[in-house]
């Protein structure tokens, strides 16, 4: 009778320890495969939707900003680039208002911009075509880039979209332009929060 006890003991134990760790592995923070970022998977969904944004081009580029700085990125100069936070991301945001937690992920879901569709109604504007991929900020003291002056918790990745349409899609990290021109450009902790206006808001209070 101890023995069997003392098994089921264990046997709770284990399902107990299986059940935290799988929920750690689901919660809206980064997953890897070695270096590699997992696509996060269900973020339309439970996520925070914090703006959107068409054809910006930056300064001094003849293209958009991320198609100049990574030849094989997602999507063309006038498409809607739709962006996403992690809830956790957002509340830490609120709370301290200067920077982002540890483990916060963006997601810029990219679609062309179509003006027709097959019922031919519309007579101006655009709307959410075809998927182009994806590009995924991250930060995570877990996994710095670089090195020196240059070393950042910040890592960004680009997925295309058959990348994205494949459960488990992997990434690795992009090149440190993207870090440098974030760390130069984004209004707080790396962030262009001056393009999102939830997260403008709560910036207000140190940012004027």
């Amino acid at each position: 009778m101890l023995r069997n006890r003392i098994l089921s003991a264990f046997a709770l134990f284990f399902a107990i320890a299986f059940t935290q760790s799988a929920l750690a592995q689901t919660r809206d923070g980064p997953n890897y495969s070695g270096d590699k970022l997992i696509f996060p998977d269900g973020f339309r969904t439970s996520w925070l939707f914090v703006g959107s944004n068409i054809g910006l081009q930056y300064k001094g580029e003849g293209r958009t900003g991320i198609a100049a700085a990574h030849a094989n990125a997602p999507g063309p100069q006038n498409a809607f680039h739709n962006v996403y936070i992690t809830q956790d991301g957002y509340a830490g945001f609120l709370a301290s208002k200067t920077a982002f937690p540890d483990r916060t992920m963006f997601v810029v879901d990219i679609y062309s911009a179509k003006n027709k569709e097959p019922h031919n109604i519309l007579a101006k504007g655009s709307f959410d075509g075809d998927q182009e991929g994806a590009l995924v900020a991250v930060k995570d003291s877990t996994h710095p880039q670089g090195s020196g002056p240059d070393k950042t918790i910040w890592s960004y990745y680009v997925f295309g979209a058959a990348d994205i349409a494949k459960p488990g899609a992997t990434a690795a990290p992009a090149d440190s332009s993207c870090a440098a021109c974030h760390k130069k450009n984004g209004l707080v902790d790396n962030v262009w929060v001056q393009f999102y206006p939830v997260l403008l808001d709560a910036a207000k209070p140190t940012t004027k």
